[in-house]
């Protein structure tokens, strides 16, 4: 790994985590709620942060997001953020350039979607023995 991908990746992450701690500390919702929610706040400001370093790439030529770390949030949580900053800013919407933040942004809500219905209308998640992760009665 490269010094961005570690520094954008454990920040990008840590951020998460921290912003969740604190929402969950401070609302009474479902644990996962506050996670999708600051997953999603921080892949956003990913999103934006890494459009306005490529505007002014003379300046800040090697401080771009690099687009494992934007994955790697999208997956755990943050796709609704990069679906709403891709649509906002035009920013890495060439499928042909960037076919992994889309595939990534595709399968983050499609594990998302499929965890929020089973947590809303199945029973408890567990996540081991596998047998049962698609036990909906």
């Amino acid at each position: 790994m490269t010094r961005n991908h570690t520094i954008y990746t454990t920040l990008g992450v840590g951020l998460a985590i921290l912003l969740h701690v604190a929402l969950q500390d401070r609302l009474t919702v479902h644990p996962y709620a506050t996670w999708l929610g600051a997953f999603t706040v921080v892949t956003w400001a990913l999103f934006v942060w890494d459009k306005r370093v490529a505007q002014m790439a003379p300046l800040l030529q090697g401080s771009r997001v690099p687009e494992f770390a934007l994955n790697l949030l999208a997956l755990l949580g943050g796709f609704l953020g990069g679906w709403v900053a891709r649509s906002m800013f035009r920013h890495k919407t060439n499928v042909k350039k960037h076919p992994w933040i889309f595939a990534s942004l595709i399968a983050g809500t499609l594990i998302h979607a499929y965890l929020t219905v089973r947590i809303l209308y199945g029973p408890e998640l567990a996540f081991w023995p596998p047998g049962n992760w698609f036990d909906f009665s």
